[in-house]
């Protein structure tokens, strides 16, 4: 995680105690909000694995039809540009798709448009341009020699030659005046798109760059796999908000996001009197602590409900875009794509917990446990192997019409499958799957997932279809129980521990940085040399954090206390925070409101295990928590007993 203060975060979040002490019937809503990338932007990179090193991407290719011979292809708008048989045609993507003739070719090579008209290079070397009429008639408006790429957006025209050397002009002006852009070596293609500039490699990587933000730094969005992106491209388009591939058989192809179409938000207001608490499970990998404080902001300035009565908890899928910073990774995976981020994810979050606000109605509100035996502790390899294997359920019926909604939580990673086509999947995992189940098998349409304590515990099966089933049946054996139904007050705190980070000496950081130094194709290596240069950068900007905050929430809702940890909390603290209550109804999970690194025991810590010590460089924390860290928290939790 970028290693900024989260002081800020603190502030806006410690709301201390809000109880309510006179009314104990309980008004309940739910909503729900997906999570799915729209087709823009193209293509996102998966989180959750630093491996493999080239990255895994949601982009994967479908069949669209032959094109026959064809010597150029580009787009203008809403329509596909290619040449063949000696002329120019056009498709429109969502009106007619038959292919009409514009145009002679004349010995054009190269084709792009945009919302004014079509350009064009020829076999000689000429730049050609066209107003958009139903017959082109063509103007020479410059030479390009050396062009094996062409593009235009509305301001400007792109021109890349044989050495990767990309060059741009300013429409709109008498005479085309040049100036180069970068050079991105072994391109074979460009299309620019939306303000960004989409590059097809040689090895048939997908590399997008902003061209009006100085400095800006290319970053690659897909990557041929053999799986989803199964194919040998020559060129791309852009038309109607969609990406268009075709390969060297003339073969024209679709880009879509591959996905299991499962990636939501859930939200659960739960009211009692005048006030409101908010549960909310996303299916991402996690999340930043200041975006979880700009979502509460908003919600807190459109509804004034405090942010300490929301917990915001993450599922932890390895199978969703990016949605964190994750700085000391792959340069793709270092920062999620803002669109993705403000045009899809914020806007549901923020959705789907108004609407459940605003569905709240009279509703019977029980808990229930039982046991499920999908995970087991990956930590260590000597007994004991704790394991929280508490599966908890919350049953909300809506008194009206009877209609349930169901909350599930335990501790275990989403992971498995990551291999083959499903690990470049955008999918929510077990948790999707039991979802499915309890929707398709049990007929409870509302139900979602909190992640428990799960940060040494993976599934015991390597099919999450399996591991999904799993659970949904255990969590069914407990609606087939008796359940508790929960009565009482609602009250919400939310507290912090920060823990001290002590600066270390420059010269350690750069001897740790020369260690891993020159060790390119390493990953580990290299997530270690970018760590070291994170945290000297910190250290000469005198920016280096002094300590490192855990969030502690607590939400009770009757004889029902949520304790919910930021971080990776191991399984140990969901074992020992229960231990504080004695026979009372806790449960706890992890992953609530900022997921910067791994929440380790002593054990952990003293064994240098994955959890205990590497976890901190691959999440670009400035420190590895102190060897009390376990203890200092149980302490907090009892000495406030909320």
């Amino acid at each position: 995680m970028q290693i900024l203060s989260r002081l800020t975060f603190a502030v806006l979040m410690l709301g201390g105690m809000f109880t309510v002490n006179a009314q104990v019937n309980y008004r309940a809503g739910f909503a729900k909000a997906s999570l799915e990338p729209a087709s823009w932007p193209f293509s996102l990179s998966l989180a959750g694995y630093g491996a493999p090193r080239d990255g895994r991407f949601s982009l994967e290719w479908i069949k669209k039809e032959e094109a026959g011979e064809c010597m150029a292809f580009g787009s203008r708008l809403q329509e596909l540009l290619l040449v063949r048989d000696g002329a120019i045609m056009k498709t429109g993507i969502a009106g007619d798709p038959t292919w009409k003739k514009i145009g002679n070719a004349d010995g054009i090579r190269l084709l792009a448009g945009n919302n004014k008209g079509v350009f064009a290079v020829d076999e000689k070397g000429a730049i050609l341009y066209s107003t958009f009429k139903p017959t082109l008639k063509w103007t020479k408006i410059g030479k390009a020699d050396n062009a094996i790429a062409i593009t235009a957006s509305d301001s400007r025209i792109y021109l890349a030659d044989k050495n990767g050397e990309i060059s741009y002009a300013s429409l709109g002006k008498n005479t085309l005046t040049w100036k180069k852009l970068t050079a991105m070596p072994g391109l074979q293609s460009m299309a620019a798109y939306k303000g960004m500039l989409h590059m097809l490699t040689e090895e048939n990587d997908l590399i997008q760059l902003d061209p009006g933000k100085e400095n800006s730094h290319a970053i690659k969005i897909a990557r041929y796999n053999g799986l989803s992106y199964d194919v040998k491209l020559k060129a791309i388009a852009v038309a109607g908000n969609t990406l268009y591939g075709i390969d060297m058989s003339n073969t024209i192809y679709t880009g879509r996001h591959r996905t299991d179409g499962d990636l939501s938000v859930s939200a659960l207001a739960v009211a009692s009197g005048k006030q409101t608490v908010v549960l909310v499970g996303t299916d991402v990998c996690g999340f930043d602590a200041q975006f979880i404080s700009s979502v509460k902001q908003e919600i807190f300035r459109k509804n004034r409900i405090p942010a300490a009565s929301i917990v915001v908890n993450a599922s932890h899928t390895h199978f969703a875009p990016v949605t964190q910073n994750w700085l000391t990774w792959g340069e793709h995976n270092q920062q999620p794509d803002s669109v993705y981020m403000n045009a899809v994810v914020r806007p549901a979050m923020i959705h789907a917990i108004q609407a459940a606000i605003r569905n709240l109605a009279p509703s019977r509100i029980y808990f229930g446990r039982g046991k499920t035996a999908i995970g087991g502790n990956r930590a260590f390899t000597k007994p004991p192997l704790p394991y929280d294997d508490d599966v908890d359920v919350i049953k909300i019926v809506r008194e009206k019409d009877k209609e349930r909604t169901v909350l599930f939580l335990t501790g275990c990673h989403p992971v498995f499958r990551n291999e083959g086509a499903e690990g470049i999947t955008i999918s929510a995992n077990y948790p999707g799957v039991t979802r499915r189940w309890l929707r398709e098998q049990a007929g409870i349409d509302n139900s979602f997932f909190i992640q428990g304590c799960a940060g040494d515990i993976n599934p015991i099966d390597g099919n999450h279809t399996t591991t999904g089933n799993m659970l949904a049946s255990d969590i069914s054996a407990v609606l087939n129980a008796p359940l508790e139904e929960l009565k009482g007050n609602i009250s919400f705190y939310l507290d912090s521990i920060n823990f001290p980070v002590k600066t270390p000496a420059e010269e350690a950081l750069i001897a740790f940085r020369n260690r891993n130094a020159g060790k390119e194709g390493d990953v580990y290596a290299e997530k270690n040399v970018r760590w070291a240069n994170l945290m000297l950068q910190s250290f000469r900007e005198h920016t280096f954090p002094s300590s490192m905050p855990v969030y502690i929430q607590t939400i009770n809702i009757g004889q029902w206390k949520l304790v919910g940890l930021s971080r990776e909390a191991v399984t140990d603290y969901s074992i020992g925070i229960k231990k504080l209550w004695p026979g009372k109804l806790v449960s706890v999970a992890g992953y609530c409101n900022d997921v910067s690194s791994y929440l380790p025991t002593q054990r952990h810590i003293m064994e240098g295990n994955y959890e205990g010590l590497d976890s901190f460089y691959w999440y670009g924390q400035p420190a590895v928590f102190p060897e009390s860290v376990y203890d200092d928290i149980l302490d907090k939790i009892k000495q406030q007993h909320h």
